[in-house]
Parts: C-alpha cells; sequence; structure tokens
C-alpha cells in the first residue's frame, strides 16, 4: 500500500512539473523575437499578427503519396515582421491562409517561424 502511494504521488509530481511545458505561452510581440533572438531560441512561442507575402507550394510525397501543402508568408504586427513556414499534408484539415488574415500562431523560433498550429483571427 505505501509502495502504491508513493507512486502515486510521485506520478502527480511529475505531471505538475511537466505539464505547464505543454501550454501555450501568452502572446510575443515580433519586436521581441528580433531583439533577443537568443532568448527565444528553439523554444515555443505565440504571435498575433497578420499575415503578409503569403505563397504557397504542394507537392505529391515520394514515399507516401500525400499531397504536402507548404504555406509561407510573414505576420506582422504593430512592432514588427517576421517570416514564417507552416508545412502540413493538405488533406489533414490544414488551415489555408491568404494575405491579410489575423492569425494566433504556435510555432518553434529558430530565427524564422516554424509554425506548429494557427488560428484564423478573422
Amino acid at each position: 500500500m505505501r509502495l502504491t502511494m508513493r507512486l502515486v504521488g510521485l506520478t502527480m509530481l511529475t505531471l505538475t512539473l511537466f505539464a505547464p511545458a505543454g501550454w501555450a505561452a501568452e502572446p510575443v510581440k515580433i519586436d521581441s523575437l528580433i531583439t533577443y533572438p537568443e532568448a527565444y531560441k528553439m523554444k515555443v512561442v505565440q504571435v498575433e499578427g497578420t499575415v503578409r507575402n503569403y505563397r504557397m507550394n504542394h507537392f505529391i510525397g515520394n514515399n507516401t503519396k500525400l499531397e504536402k501543402c507548404i504555406q509561407t508568408f510573414s505576420v506582422e504586427d504593430e512592432t514588427g515582421t517576421v517570416a514564417a513556414i507552416y508545412a502540413t499534408i493538405c488533406q489533414m484539415g490544414t488551415v489555408m491562409l491568404k494575405g491579410g488574415d489575423q492569425v494566433t500562431i504556435e510555432a518553434h523560433f529558430l530565427g524564422t517561424l516554424d509554425v506548429r498550429s494557427v488560428r484564423k483571427n478573422n
């Protein structure tokens, strides 16, 4: 019984410590990304802004034969602009963007935004 209680306690402690890592952060202003790139490098950030310079490429994968959508664009807020790329499988409910869309993006920051998810705010 004591061993079970210890395991339950240890599991709860582990979940408590690591659960926030999966939660989205508060939105970051683009000038912060540009000014302090090392502070955000390889971290998941949330950015809100307007889609600019939108381009779409799609192709069929050699091995999987699935249609891949590569959306490249800039995100602009009142403080600056940063490049972004959103690579997905087209048939999997991909959010298709266009210039002028108001969006909230979660992405890894690598000098550009490597988008994990996007939500239109229009």
